[in-house]
């Protein structure tokens, strides 16, 4: 026997568990999609006349920089992270690109800054090495600099797809998939990270031409540098931020964290890379930290 449903009602009353549960999973899912897309997004945090800005890595999104930047904005830091130029879009846009786009890119946000009393630069694997050439650009306007697990030596997986990047058709090589996702030991992390799923080789490319152009500019950056590395860093290798801290023409000093992997503003010891990186900004030498002397 047929039940009236009430005009202008649905479901009527014996189905409205069963829809609940059809779609549910769809706006769980929506809501995923959603926080997602919103954790990739650039941010402005504001604050005092002190700024940082903060550049993001190679295939990445300001997500990867929103802790750090969360803890200098407690002391008191306006936080600027961009979307660093090919970014936010498909991977094959990203291999339409030249190194010098994303320092551009990054100039121009700089210069958006020019009303701060003081700017620091905070950077991760590639922006690290678009922070220094900004560093070497605009030494005046640079107050110091925070390095996170910069990609001046890439592993070798990274050093095969630079070199499969200088083929005349590589920009039309498919992106290398991410099939782990991104190098973060924190599941929960990996997981929330909005990353690009593939890698362009041209890209890699690009960023290996920018890491030769940035140890040319070294000794002659004088800006006072923390560089923060992982031990067991499967992107980029430790010996690049060793390097970088004994080549810099100002005071550097090195961070090595022990059980996070690439992206230490994200991994197991962000709450340490954060804390180090606001206490290097406050004038206040990180606790574990090695200094370099000349």
């Amino acid at each position: 026997m047929s039940r009236k449903v009430p005009e202008g009602k649905w479901p009527p009353d014996g189905l409205s568990g069963y829809t609940k549960c059809v779609t549910a999973p769809f706006a769980s899912a929506r809501a995923a999609a959603t926080a997602r897309r919103a954790s990739a997004a650039a941010f402005d945090l504001p604050g005092g006349p002190d700024v940082a800005l903060l550049l993001h890595g190679l295939t990445g999104t300001p997500f990867e920089m929103r802790h750090v930047a969360e803890r200098l904005n407690r002391n008191g830091l306006r936080c600027v992270g961009p979307i660093m130029a090919g970014h936010g879009g498909e991977p094959r846009a990203l291999a339409r690109l030249d190194w010098q786009a994303w320092v551009e890119g990054a100039r121009g946000e700089l210069d958006g800054l020019r009303g701060a009393r003081r700017v620091y630069l905070v950077g991760c694997s590639m922006g690290a090495l678009v922070a220094c050439a900004l560093a070497h650009a605009a030494p005046e306007r640079v107050a110091g600099l925070a390095l996170l697990a910069p990609a001046l030596h890439l592993q070798r997986a990274g050093q095969l797809a630079a070199l499969l990047g200088r083929l005349p058709f590589a920009a039309w090589l498919p992106p290398v998939p991410k099939v782990a996702g991104s190098d973060v030991r924190d599941p929960e992390a990996r997981r929330e990270n909005p990353t690009m799923p593939g890698v362009p080789v041209r890209a890699v490319a690009e960023l290996a031409a920018l890491s030769r152009h940035v140890d040319r500019l070294l000794p002659a950056i004088a800006v006072p540098a923390l560089v923060v590395a992982a031990r067991e860093d499967h992107t980029v290798r430790l010996s690049g931020a060793e390097r970088i801290a004994l080549r810099l023409g100002g005071p550097a000093r090195l961070l090595v964290l022990e059980r996070s992997f690439h992206l230490v503003g994200i991994d197991v010891e962000r709450d340490r890379c954060a804390d180090e990186v606001a206490s290097f900004f406050d004038g206040r030498p990180p606790g574990a930290a090695t200094r370099f002397q000349r």
